[in-house]
């Protein structure tokens, strides 16, 4: 009895004591933390910096620089000659083929002379047959002269004789009879005087009628020449053979290309320029300025001088062709597609910026007290640089020689944006 009163009584002393034990350690954690955070260091507030970025400053040099045209020409002869003939003949032999280089005069096809010798016989015989007449009736023409005095004078015999019968006839000496045949003997006299006056003067009508039919002949008889002449096609001019397309055995016809030839001494460049640029280069020619042109081919640096512009635009270009003039010969291929360096007229007061340095809606900066500012510009032209390095040429007439340029690409770029330069280079250097 005594037992269960005991631990009725113990039960609840226990249960108290287990809830005072956790309310104690939570009392005891807060008061530990709170001496932490009383004794504990105190945190000064952070400062703000501003981020100055690094970049390239450029120092501005105005100067005197031609602009560049970078285009693509293509390589062609002053003078290609397409050689053919005015006669259908087979072909005998073929000299040359597609590349060799030939001299002036050189024989490149024979073709077969026999038809020509043939028709150049038939003209010599008909020039000679009118040659031979001519010399005839000369002959009869200057025997006609000699005689015409003889026939005069057998004329006048005949009209004193029949003057005298006619006297004896009114004296009754002679008979009528004998006064007719006298009349008549007159009468033919004088007919055949005049017929042979009539035939003289008709001599020189005679003579130039077969002068004309020996010049016909003489004519005949050169084309017959000149068409054996055209069995052998020769060069005009030294050269190289670009084309070549007849065989041995091959029958050609008349006005038919045979070959073509180039003359290498007279190549030139063509390319295709915009109108503005062909009116600065129109304008510099007058002014008697050459413009040079420059081109890589085959690791050789060319060098190449504008010779002349095309009066017109063709059909289907946008620009207008112009022709620069080379020395290189054989090193250049008719056909060959070149790309060219055109050093257009020299523009003054401009700076020679790399591409980077550039910015959009025609902007650059100016750095001044450490900050950007932003500048407007104009573009001049393109420039290739002594190192080879493409630049563009601007103009800006806020600009002045020494300003400091942003020569770095920032994706942040703005007005008032801290910088610090690392690096610095000149704009604008070149030749004078």
């Amino acid at each position: 009895m005594k037992t269960n009163v005991l631990s009725m009584v113990m039960n609840p002393l226990k249960m108290l004591s287990k809830k005072f034990t956790g309310l104690l350690l939570l009392a005891l954690s807060l008061f530990l933390g709170f001496i932490m955070v009383v004794t504990g260091p105190s945190a000064e507030p952070l400062e703000k910096v501003e981020r100055a970025w690094p970049v390239s400053v450029i120092t501005a040099t105005p100067s005197s620089l031609p602009p560049t045209l970078l285009t693509f020409g293509k390589v062609e002869s002053k003078q290609v000659a397409s050689l053919n003939t005015n006669i259908s003949a087979p072909v005998s032999e073929v000299l040359v083929r597609e590349g060799d280089r030939v001299q002036e005069g050189q024989l490149l096809i024979q073709l077969n002379a026999m038809e020509g010798e043939l028709t150049l016989n038939v003209a010599q015989a008909s020039h000679d047959r009118n040659a031979a007449v001519l010399a005839s009736v000369k002959t009869e023409f200057d025997l006609a002269n000699t005689l015409i005095s003889q026939y005069q004078e057998l004329n006048d015999i005949a009209q004193s004789k029949l003057r005298r019968a006619i006297d004896l006839n009114i004296k009754d000496m002679i008979s009528d009879a004998l006064l007719d045949d006298a009349k008549q003997e007159a009468s033919q006299a004088n007919i055949t005087l005049q017929q042979r006056l009539s035939q003289l003067a008709d001599y020189p009508n005679k003579i130039a009628q077969q002068q004309a039919s020996v010049a016909e002949s003489a004519a005949y008889l050169e084309r017959a020449k000149l068409d054996l002449k055209q069995t052998e096609i020769r060069a005009p001019f030294s050269g190289r053979v670009i084309s070549s397309g007849v065989s041995k055995g091959d029958r050609v016809l008349a006005g038919a290309t045979l070959i073509e030839i180039a003359d290498y001494s007279g190549l030139e460049v063509r390319a295709s320029v915009p109108s503005e640029v062909a009116y600065m280069l129109n304008q510099a020619m007058r002014k008697t300025q050459d413009i040079h042109a420059s081109a890589n081919i085959d690791g050789q640096d060319l060098d190449f001088v504008l010779d002349r512009l095309s009066g017109d635009i063709k059909t289907g270009q946008s620009g207008i062709d112009v022709f620069f003039r080379s020395d290189a010969g054989e090193t250049l291929d008719i056909g060959r597609v070149v790309s060219l360096s055109v050093n257009l007229p020299v523009e003054e007061n401009v700076l020679s910026m790399p591409v980077y340095a550039l910015y959009e809606n025609q902007t650059i900066y100016r750095i001044q007290e450490q900050r950007l500012q932003a500048v407007r510009y104009v573009t001049v032209g393109d420039y290739i640089g002594a190192d080879d390095e493409f630049r563009v040429l601007i103009r800006s007439p806020q600009i002045q020689a020494g300003d400091q340029l942003l020569g770095s690409q920032l994706p942040r770029a703005i007005s008032g944006l801290l910088v610090e330069a690392i690096s610095s280079a000149d704009a604008g250097l070149g030749v004078n």
